[in-house]
């Protein structure tokens, strides 16, 4: 299924690729691991494969150390926070569809995009009418079975909103931010984020743990809530 919308001159295109139509693809394999992946924001989309910040939902607590078959799919970089049956990580996101949307310049993809075992590949992908058009007729070559058109609304309007942070959360979490510790890879350590600061790094570390599990379990419980799953 695939909707398309416009917001300020720019369009996207929503469509869900359903996992009996995707056997073929590599990135089924992810689902063999994890029961959910979420794209939650881009990092560093200049190069392929592109990399982006992941929330992946799995059964086996004990899954990162048995060892993960995902290279020509999934390659994860780092994992940011873990926790009993899901994960923040980056990623490097491999695999036809997503070379074919970074391929098509003018456009990209953005959220919500998520891949599930029951519900298959959800992608929204936003840009120009023209490269959205070209996208889109490389996707229908991609996914053989024909794909119904929609009209969906607007991209801004499926966005979920970030968590209230208490002030001095926040500004360590800015400030981690402005100085590149989430950047891939890392311009900055915890401790010049507390010499910035003029804090401990034992303080920086436990704000940054905390605003991480806040941000993501928030992330998580929205997107349930959106019917994203």
């Amino acid at each position: 299924m695939i909707g398309m919308s416009s917001n300020d001159g720019l369009r996207f295109f929503q469509v869900q690729v359903k996992t009996e139509q995707a056997t073929h693809l590599p990135g089924i394999s992810i689902l063999e691991h994890f029961t959910k992946v979420e794209v939650i924001s881009s990092v560093d989309t200049s190069q392929f494969p592109a990399t982006y910040v992941c929330l992946v939902h799995y059964e086996d607590e004990n899954i990162f150390e048995k060892g993960l078959n995902l290279e020509l799919s999934f390659q994860i970089e780092n994992i940011i926070l873990q926790f009993q049956n899901h994960a923040s990580m980056v990623a490097r996101v491999v695999g036809p569809i997503m070379a074919m949307v970074q391929g098509v310049e003018n456009c990209w993809l953005t959220m919500p995009t998520s891949l599930t075992r029951s519900q298959g590949l959800f992608m929204t992908v936003q840009g120009t009418p023209q490269a959205l058009k070209e996208a889109r007729d490389k996707l229908q070559e991609i996914i053989p079975d024909s794909l119904k058109m929609r009209i969906s609304k607007t991209v801004a309007a499926d966005w979920i909103s970030a968590p209230k942070l208490p002030k001095r959360r926040h500004e360590v979490m800015n400030t981690a931010v402005e100085l590149g510790y989430y950047s891939t890879p890392r311009k900055c350590t915890q401790r010049d984020i507390a010499d910035k600061l003029g804090i401990r790094q034992g303080t920086v570390a436990e704000h940054l743990q905390s605003a991480e599990g806040i941000i993501i379990q928030s992330w998580s419980k929205q997107a349930l809530d959106s019917g994203f799953e």
